[in-house]
C-alpha cells in the first residue's frame, strides 16, 4: 500500500471546520433574565434558581448535579463556555464555538503529525531546535508547480535553502552535492566557514557553496574523490543523500531493522528502511538510483525536522 502525502496545513484545517455543519453550542434557549426560567436543550425542564445569571459555572453545575440533572459536553454547562454568553449573539456564541473546534482540530493535526514521522523514530545527536527569525515568505513564480508548497515554504523561511535570481525555485530540478551539503548543514543550525582554504580543486575559495563545503569536510560529513575533486555540481542520487542527512543529523542507524526492503545486505538498506518506517519519503517517489529532485528533497528534509521538533 503506498504513502500518501497528508500534509495538511492549521489553515486548511481551519477552513475544513468553519464549512462542517457545526453541533448546536448548547447555551440556554432564551430564558436568560435575572431570574427563574427553564434551561434548554434536553434538560429542558429544570427550574433556575434566583440568581442563575450571577453564578459562577462552577456554581451552576454543582447546582444541575445536585438536581440530577445529566451533564454533557453539548448541553448548557458547557466546559468551554465563556463567561457572559448569555448577553452574546447568536453569531458571538457560533464563532466561539468555530473557534473552539479549531484550537481541537489543530492539536489533533499535530497529535497525527507526531504519529506520522515516530514510527521507531530517534533522536538527531546533531539537532538544534530553531530558534531564530524566519524570513519573509517568498511568491516563487513557478509556486504552482510545487507539490508540496508548505514544505518548501517551510525552508524558505527558516532560510535553509531558496529559489534562484530570477524567481523561480525549479522544483524539478535535481540537487547537486553543493546544494544539499548547504541544505543540510542550515538545517542543523551551522554556519558556514568564513575562513576557506579549500581541500579540493574544483571548490575555489570565492564560491558560494566554499564555506559549507569546508564546514562539512571539517565535521566528516563528505569526503571528496580520489583525484582530490568534490564536483559540486554532481547528482545526488535518493539513497546517498538519505545517508548523508541521517548521518549529518546524527541518527544513528547501526543494528536497524530491515523489515521491507528486498536488498537487506545493501549499504543502504537502514537509510531506506528508517525514511519508509517514517514516512519521510513516499514510496510513490522511490527512484533510488535516479536524481533527487530539489521539491522532493525539500519534502524530506521538512519531514525530517518535523519528526526531530516533535521528539
Amino acid at each position: 500500500m503506498k504513502t500518501k502525502k497528508t500534509v495538511i496545513s492549521s489553515l486548511a484545517v481551519m477552513s475544513l471546520i468553519v464549512g462542517m455543519a457545526g453541533v448546536a453550542y448548547g447555551v440556554d434557549s432564551g430564558q436568560g433574565g435575572g431570574g427563574q426560567g427553564k434551561g434548554g436543550g434536553q434538560n429542558a425542564d429544570f427550574e433556575r434558581p434566583e440568581g442563575w445569571t450571577d453564578l459562577t459555572q462552577e456554581e451552576r453545575q454543582a447546582f444541575m448535579q445536585g438536581q440530577g440533572i445529566e451533564l454533557g459536553s453539548n448541553r448548557s454547562e458547557n466546559a468551554n463556555r465563556p463567561e457572559g454568553v448569555e448577553n452574546m449573539t447568536e453569531a458571538e456564541k457560533e464563532a466561539h464555538r468555530i473557534a473552539n473546534q479549531s484550537e481541537n482540530a489543530v492539536e489533533n493535526v499535530v497529535k497525527q503529525t507526531q504519529k506520522r514521522f515516530n514510527k521507531n523514530a530517534k533522536k538527531a545527536e546533531n539537532y538544534k531546535k530553531f530558534n531564530g527569525e524566519l524570513k519573509e515568505k517568498r511568491n516563487f513564480t513557478d509556486g504552482k508547480q510545487i507539490k508540496n508548497l508548505e514544505a518548501v515554504e517551510f525552508l524558505q523561511q527558516r532560510g535553509i535553502l531558496d529559489g534562484y535570481g530570477d524567481g523561480s525555485f525549479k522544483p524539478q530540478n535535481s540537487i547537486n552535492r553543493a546544494e544539499s551539503i548547504k541544505v543540510l548543514l542550515e538545517s542543523l543550525g551551522e554556519t558556514p566557514d568564513e575562513v576557506v582554504n579549500s581541500e579540493f580543486s574544483d571548490v575555489p575559495d570565492d564560491a558560494w557553496f566554499a564555506g559549507y563545503v569546508s564546514k562539512a569536510k571539517r565535521k566528516g560529513i563528505v569526503k571528496g574523490y580520489e583525484d582530490g575533486t568534490f564536483k559540486p555540481g554532481k547528482t545526488v542520487n535518493q539513497v546517498e543523500l538519505l545517508k548523508i542527512a541521517f548521518e549529518s543529523f546524527g541518527i544513528d542507524l547501526v543494528d536497524y531493522p530491515i523489515t521491507s526492503i528486498s536488498d537487506s545486505g545493501s549499504w543502504y538498506a537502514p537509510y531506506l528502511q528508517y525514511a519508509l518506517n517514517n514516512n519521510l519519503l513516499d514510496e510513490d517517489d522511490l527512484d533510488l538510483g535516479g536524481g533527487m529532485t530539489r521539491e522532493a528533497f525539500s519534502e524530506v528534509i521538512y519531514r525530517l525536522i518535523q519528526q526531530q521538533e516533535n521528539l
